[in-house]
């Protein structure tokens, strides 16, 4: 089977010279190309890296088709213009004149490499179990770490419509489309979501709830499902931020997730109604209870009645991630529009999630000169080959400070 490609001002290319593959296009203007990769099904791009505008086209093309395999064409030895393609996501180089076999080569090489990376892509979803759990401030966190430890941009949805979401006011952003706007229309494609999104920070693309409720109740839940699923083939992760109640749109939402974080504080409650929600979503094998993960959030040591490891008892399920407490910086960083500092406990354990949820390997800690005394806490393991929840050997979170 071949694959298709498009070609952007390169125009000595004859389709002929690469048997293996299907030219879908050419192009000689940014938005024509963004156009054909947003409709067309192109797994390889070849353009002019001797373009003053190549670098800009790379990282506008990437956002808009996850997965693209590009390669560039030189006559240059600028080895700078090099680099900056390379890190701008320019995965192999071909040079003038060309020679079509070591344009084959290359061209096979980046869509196998770009092939295996679009299928580790994942939605994910985020639900507060009661209100006021901090579903949100995980999912606006997570989308950051995401996003910094996969280097590619995470779309985030808000999909708390009604009152209480409010993804875009935790990233100091005024929306000038929501998702009432691309619901609204017809065929959502890459190139329409890089185009309604907000941008707030790089590599996280905002999905805002709409204006008004009256709006928000116009929304079929046919039309997210088409929405989501656009979203996983464009982004390489995919945050949701899921409404309290299990209504339609969040069925539909939750049907799309590859994983499922429950959000919850350490109260009887909470737990309650977390096994509530897993009854509901799991009966009759309609959601299978392995993509459930659980977050603790808010949490305190030695304060609580309830213990990780009576939640893990009662939900039969290991928690993902333990989250301390620190309401008030949490707070200041939505009041100001910023997410939390690096150094904040309260990221770091989100960022621990992060890396388990992609598969990466955490690295280890530095240990302080009192840690290396015996005097304070050492660094955390290693931890590697993330399984799923219902595996009784994952390695237990450590307990934040």
């Amino acid at each position: 089977m071949t694959r298709s490609i498009c070609i952007h001002r390169v125009p000595e290319i004859e389709p002929e010279s690469l048997p293996d593959f299907t030219i879908a296009a050419y192009t000689a203007e940014r938005d024509e190309l963004l156009t054909a990769l947003g409709t067309l099904n192109i797994a390889g791009l070849v353009l002019d890296l001797d373009d003053a505008e190549a670098i800009n086209i790379i990282v506008a093309a990437l956002e808009v088709k996850r997965g693209l395999g590009v390669v560039g064409i030189t006559g240059s030895s600028d080895v700078k213009n090099i680099i900056k393609a390379q890190h701008a996501g320019c995965t192999l180089f071909a040079t003038r004149p060309l020679d079509p076999n070591e344009l084959a080569l290359a061209l096979r090489r980046a869509v196998n490499v770009h092939g295996e990376m679009s299928t580790r892509a994942q939605t994910i979803g985020v639900l507060g179990v009661t209100g006021g759990a901090g579903a949100t401030a995980i999912a606006c966190h997570l989308a950051v770490e995401l996003s910094e430890l996969t280097k590619s941009p995470t779309a985030l949805f808000d999909l708390d419509l009604e009152f209480l979401g409010g993804v875009a006011r935790a990233f100091d952003v005024d929306p000038r489309f929501t998702i009432a706007d691309l619901t609204g229309v017809g065929d959502v494609d890459a190139h329409l979501l890089d185009k309604t999104a907000m941008k707030p920070r790089p590599g996280v693309h905002v999905f805002a709830r709409p204006r008004s409720v009256r709006e928000a109740h116009a929304i079929h839940e046919s039309r997210v499902s088409a929405m989501l699923r656009a979203a996983g083939n464009a982004y390489a992760n995919t945050l949701i931020d899921l409404p309290h109640q299990l209504s339609p749109i969040a069925g539909a939402a939750i049907e799309c997730c590859d994983k499922l974080l429950l959000v919850l504080q350490l109260t009887v409650p909470c737990v309650d109604n977390a096994r509530r929600v897993i009854d509901a979503i799991c009966v009759d094998g309609d959601f299978p209870e392995d993509r459930i993960e659980i977050v603790v959030n808010r949490h305190r040591k030695g304060t609580h009645t309830c213990t990780v490891e009576m939640v893990e008892k009662q939900l039969h399920h290991r928690v993902l991630a333990v989250v301390p407490s620190d309401y008030q910086s949490v707070r200041r960083s939505f009041d100001a529009g910023k997410p939390l500092s690096s150094r904040n406990p309260v990221r770091g354990a989100i960022r621990e999630a992060a890396v388990l949820l992609t598969g990466q390997e955490r690295p280890a800690k530095r240990r302080t000169w009192l840690a290396k005394l015996g005097l304070g806490r050492g660094g955390s393991e290693v931890t590697a080959n993330y399984r799923s929840s219902s595996s009784a050997d994952r390695p237990r979170p450590t307990d934040p400070a």
